[in-house]
């Protein structure tokens, strides 16, 4: 019991920097189906969201800033139940757990690194129902080597044998998750021999944890008050049979209504501000749903033009697919309209009937040089690139074509390029590079070797409240495989 009063206690704990908000609104701003000429059909949907930060205490932030954000798992309540129905002991949605670890060999930074699902969890009530749908990465698939512990437990000589070679075999693997995704949600859909045979310690101690996904601020707080604007491309596609695929956390974002919980937490990228002169020339250069910050920013232009300030002149490059997407046309126009941007260059990648066309390629174009180039090779002149890496590379070049090295040099060391690039790391200052799809904050590698440090752990117990009371059962260091590669 004293333990039970300790995790009660905890249970309440947050991070001071994590917050819980509101769902102000979303606004589907893009939703189409893909190309016919497509291998696999893919839609498309970009919606702009607000979160209101009335609710969390109205936390500050910056235009240029990023909000991390904690998904829900796409998994419906009827499956989840149906899933936590095939684990071994009669478990019920409602039902909470408890997990301790003891252990004097391994440190708690160990066990973050080797279980992190388990470290986040120590000496915590958490409900199943919350567990399996924010916690676990029920998106994941599962690892070569669970499937090798899998196959210990399924009772049918298909299901096992199957296992054992998708273990055992990288190219069955890769092809079975190419194929079928192998996911843990569909871990007895795929495999039926394994229900009531899997306990909570296999699953705590063998899937990934979900992690926060980042996302670039789209507005101005000085403009917007007390809410803070987000805007989410997802992707839907199909591998060829009747399921289909999503992003976790875009999916999540491109589907919540008003008023539903949301948990984030705001990243400070100051090399992505706006600069401290705004008589500054500019040059914003975006992407697709790589507007988002550049918004932010001319919320910000609009703010200044609002108290009388003197701006200098901006110039925006935005490429899209099509005109027929029109992703914040109205906008964009307004600003023009207001004096906030001094003109926008568009280009599109797919419209019917025309020849490709990216922004580093209407950047070279005599007309548009002729403004760009200038800005570039001032003094005081700034440059915002936001979107993929490659498309990042393609811009600096295109800028050194327009003038020399020597003058994209000296924005990069200068620190007058600002990139919020999707993707790797490229050279240069300011540079914030990030993934639309994986979490946010990676678990650091190499800390020591993973296998070697599970043989050391020996002790760790969970605990389930249910209708029957408290159970007890030891969790077996063999479970925790190093599956989070």
């Amino acid at each position: 019991y004293e333990a039970i009063n300790k995790a009660l206690q905890n249970t309440s704990r947050l991070r001071k920097d994590v917050f819980g908000g509101l769902i102000l609104s979303r606004v589907e701003l893009l939703g189409q189906e893909g190309d016919e000429n497509e291998q696999r059909k893919v839609r498309r949907k970009t919606c702009l969201v607000k979160i209101d930060l009335n609710s969390c205490g109205n936390p500050p932030y910056q235009p240029g800033d990023h909000v991390q954000v904690y998904p829900h798992n796409t998994i419906s309540e009827e499956k989840l139940r149906a899933f936590i129905g095939h684990l071994a002991g009669e478990l019920n949605l409602d039902d909470q757990m408890y997990i301790t670890f003891e252990n004097d060999e391994v440190s708690l930074a160990e066990l973050a690194v080797t279980a992190p699902i388990l470290h986040h969890n120590i000496d915590q009530l958490v409900s199943l129902d919350s567990f399996f749908k924010t916690q676990a990465s029920m998106e994941a698939p599962i690892p070569t080597q669970s499937c090798l512990d899998l196959a210990s437990l399924a009772t049918s000589v298909k299901d096992k044998a199957l296992l054992g070679e998708l273990g055992r075999n990288k190219c069955d693997y890769d092809k079975m998750i190419s194929l079928y995704g192998m996911k843990w949600m569909d871990i007895f859909d795929i495999f039926p021999s394994l229900s009531e045979q899997i306990t909570l310690s296999f699953l705590t101690s063998s899937m990934k944890m979900n992690h926060p996904r980042s996302y670039s601020i789209a507005s101005c707080k000085a403009c917007v008050g007390s809410e803070i604007d987000l805007v989410v491309g997802s992707f839907i596609f199909s591998r060829g049979g009747s399921k289909t695929e999503v992003g976790v956390c875009s999916n999540f974002l491109t589907n919540v209504n008003e008023g539903d919980e949301i948990a984030f937490k705001i990243e400070r990228n100051p090399s992505f501000h706006y600069p401290l002169d705004p008589t500054a020339p500019l040059i914003f250069i975006c992407t697709g749903t790589g507007f988002a910050p550049i918004r932010g920013l001319l919320q910000k232009r609009s703010y200044f033009r609002s108290r009388g300030e003197k701006m200098g002149k901006a110039y925006l490059v935005f490429g899209t697919r099509s005109k027929k997407e029109g992703l914040f046309d109205d906008e964009i126009e307004s600003f023009i309209t207001d004096g906030v941007l001094t003109d926008a260059f568009r280009c599109y990648s797919r419209e019917p009937g025309e020849k490709k066309q990216y922004t580093a390629d209407i950047m070279k174009t005599e007309k548009i040089e002729q403004v760009l180039a200038p800005i570039i090779e001032s003094d005081n002149g700034h440059v915002y690139v936001c979107g993929s890496a490659n498309m990042l590379e393609m811009c600096k070049s295109a800028m050194i074509e327009m003038t020399s090295k020597f003058y994209l040099n000296n924005l990069i060391e200068e620190g007058r390029l600002h990139c919020d690039v999707f993707g790797a790391l490229t050279n240069g200052s300011s540079v914030t590079s990030r993934s639309r799809s994986a979490g946010a904050n990676e678990e650091p590698i190499n800390l020591r070797p993973r296998r070697k440090l599970v043989n050391r752990i020996t002790k760790s117990y969970r605990h389930i409240t249910t209708s029957a009371g408290i159970e007890k059962a030891s969790l077996s260091p063999d479970y925790l495989r190093d599956c989070f590669r």
